[in-house]
């Protein structure tokens, strides 16, 4: 029962990370600025915790922190900016005294929806795949509208932890220790299945074009995913990708050898 890989310590291992996640993510988060970062680190680590790859937490966060930084924090200001202009809408239509349109109350409240369905792809993909800031957001709008369940489901995961702070005051201990943790690793869950279909696809594509024309530029031959003995794409080893205009991008684990593939 007590084996150390028992399903019992696997479980209890698996809350301990859970555990320290969360605290990374807190403790990074405290000169607010950093928020962006702190999540797209702690998305990278959420992603490594899903698929069980063995890895320090602590170093690993600190390593996609430094690395996602600038972009990250470039994207949260932005967020944040956003989350400013439709405050202020909201605070408008509520106190001015203005009788709004129902077409205009409609309208903002649908704004704010496809804003909280951007923005909850926007720091998993920022973690997952090297691109601009501009293309980062653009992918994870286009993401977040072809699943919209997925969408709906990650935006209604964030009120979870409130809905039982209110009815169970007592559980605040735990939410402090565990809430953000658990919706990251939630998160990281089941984007990995949303993730995984496009980069099938890519790879299928790298695959088929490599092998029909090797210097067609999209992959060369030294750029090709690295196989199995069995012909298999070895997971471990394979760059993750995605394509936006017209370009793919290449991802592998250790982002100094990302890059760009005309």
């Amino acid at each position: 029962m007590f084996k150390l890989d028992s399903p019992l310590m696997n479980f209890l291992n698996k809350v301990a990370d859970i555990m320290i996640l969360n605290i990374l993510f807190i403790i990074f988060s405290i000169p607010v600025f950093t928020i962006g970062a702190s999540f797209s680190a702690a998305y990278y680590m959420g992603f490594k915790m899903v698929k069980d790859e063995e890895t320090y937490i602590i170093k690993g966060f600190w390593k996609a922190f430094r690395e996602n930084f600038k972009q990250s924090m470039i994207i949260w200001l932005m967020i944040l900016a956003v989350a400013v202009v439709l405050g202020l809408d909201y605070r408008i239509i509520a106190y001015s005294g203005i009788e709004f349109a129902d077409w205009m109350k409609i309208a903002m409240v649908t704004v704010t929806i496809v804003v909280l369905m951007g923005v909850v792809f926007i720091f998993p993909l920022q973690a997952r795949f090297t691109n601009s800031v501009k293309n980062t957001i653009k992918n994870a709008f286009l993401m977040a509208l072809s699943h919209l369940p997925t969408s709906f489901l990650l935006i209604v995961v964030y009120a979870v932890p409130v809905v039982i702070l209110y009815f169970i005051p007592q559980a605040l201990p735990a939410l402090f220790l565990l809430s953000f943790g658990l919706i990251i690793y939630f998160k990281s869950f089941l984007l990995l299945r949303v993730f995984k279909k496009y980069e099938e696809a890519l790879v299928a594509k790298d695959e088929e074009a490599g092998e029909e024309d090797p210097d067609s530029g999209i992959f060369a031959e030294s750029d090709r995913m690295e196989s199995g003995q069995n012909g298999t794409v070895d997971e471990k080893t394979m760059p993750a990708k995605v394509f936006r205009d017209g370009k793919f991008v290449e991802v592998s684990e250790n982002n100094e050898n990302n890059r760009e593939i005309e």
